[in-house]
């Protein structure tokens, strides 16, 4: 308990340093080999993950400095960086620059020069991705290339464009690619609408085809996705491969759910003890209900990895933690992460009747109750990503929406008696 609580400290020791005014001096440093002088810079989101530390992402404005020699022959003006607590195995001294402040030791470096992610510069390269994604008839000129998304030393995804043609480039871990790219073809060889993948992987960057279809998302903030039978995705959870339970198992989000919830305190400090209760009544909620049989699971199942045509799924993404798990982990991801939706923004009036609906079905294949349990849990996670950053009242009110929504499950899992035999064994 002595090594986790110190953990928690170091972490929000972590957090408090990326806020303050200390990062300036390491970004100088980080900028001064390459021949650039630190203008200005500003604090934008920061990742934390309970136990594996916290990572800023500073937006940076530079200048030639003077008498500078630039070490990089890149033209590129740099624009990010990023201050990491965590630290990346195998860092290059070129890339990576070390700094000690009190007891801990941060890392920065230079977008997109990310130490465990080493194809991110190759996806947002046109010249040197286009004819490997695109295909050497198309024209590195007419290529565009846009970040969508970036979680570091995690993974990222860009989205490149040339002319009608889109692709959607993946970027991996060393070694990781040629799982994913292996698990994208066992589910093309069942028929779930995995994308289509463009080549085979190349410096851990997975390029695939667009997946067709409208973002569940869009639909719901439509009108609550009211042309989508729920048992749908239920069938589609059903009719993933038994290929999948060879894979490696990943914990559901609810296993660390005691460690999430110091995420959250981390950026609610003033409901500590509140979080602190929610997350020990859902762990103890979940150990308590039927969690059901061993079967084939997304991992990260909810509206935003899915695509729709019609009342049909015609797009599953996001297909990294496929692995062997539990039904109702799959379900709960779904619910936790559309019960937020309201929170996030104004447009989503129709959530809360379609989370209604997509519950009721659900709960003719899962316990109910260790569903909810597990759905408090899902939506306890997404409370530290609420408020990204500092001074940020919008995510401030964010997050407390995400905590009560947390709050409202575990309410009906008690309700409902977690624990009590349900149809988990159902499948």
């Amino acid at each position: 308990m002595r090594s986790r609580e110190a953990r928690i400290m170091r972490e929000q020791e972590a957090i408090t340093y990326l806020e303050s005014d200390a990062p300036g001096e390491l970004l100088r440093k980080v900028l001064a080999p390459d021949g650039w002088g630190l203008v200005s810079w500003q604090l934008g989101p920061v990742h934390h993950r309970p136990g594996a530390g916290v990572t800023g992402v500073f937006s940076i404005a530079v200048q030639p400095a003077p008498g500078g020699r630039r070490r990089s022959v890149s033209p590129s003006v740099p624009t990010h960086a990023c201050i990491t607590s965590s630290a990346p195995p195998g860092l290059s001294g070129r890339t990576v620059l070390a700094h000690r402040q009190g007891t801990q030791e941060f890392f920065v470096w230079v977008h997109p020069a990310d130490p465990l992610l080493p194809g991110l510069p190759l996806a947002l390269d046109p010249a040197g991705m286009t004819r490997w994604a695109f295909g050497p008839q198309h024209d590195p000129a007419d290529t565009v290339v846009e970040l969508k998304s970036y979680r570091p030393l995690r993974r990222a995804v860009v989205m490149a464009r040339n002319g009608d043609d889109a692709r959607y480039l993946k970027v991996l871990r060393r070694n990781a690619a040629v799982q994913l790219a292996e698990r994208h073809r066992m589910l093309q060889s069942a028929g779930v609408p995995a994308p289509v993948l463009a080549g085979e992987p190349v410096q851990d960057v997975v390029a695939m085809h667009a997946a067709a279809g409208t973002p569940l998302a869009e639909l719901l903030m439509r009108d609550g996705a009211a042309d989508v039978d729920p048992e749908a995705l239920v069938q589609l959870l059903r009719s993933l491969p038994p290929a999948v339970l060879t894979l490696p198992v990943r914990p559901p989000w609810a296993a660390r759910v005691r460690d999430y919830g110091e995420g959250a305190v981390a950026v609610l400090p003033a409901e500590a003890e509140r979080i602190r209760r929610l997350a020990h009544g859902i762990d103890d909620a979940v150990r308590a209900s039927e969690s059901g049989p061993l079967v084939p699971t997304h991992g990260d199942f909810y509206e935003g990895n899915l695509l729709i045509t019609g009342a049909a799924v015609s797009g599953v993404l996001d297909v990294d933690a496929l692995g062997p798990g539990r039904l109702v982990d799959d379900l709960a991801c779904f619910l936790g992460h559309v019960a937020v939706l309201p929170g996030l923004h104004h447009g989503y009036v129709h959530v809360p009747q379609a989370l209604v609906r997509f519950m009721r079905v659900f709960d003719r294949h899962v316990d109910p109750a260790a569903l909810r349990s597990r759905a408090a849990a899902v939506s306890l996670t997404l409370v530290a990503g609420a408020r990204s950053r500092p001074g940020d009242e919008g995510g401030m009110t964010e997050a407390l929406s995400r905590l009560e929504v947390a709050e409202q499950f575990l309410a009906e899992a008690r309700s409902l008696g977690a624990g009590r035999p349900g149809r988990a064994g159902e499948r």
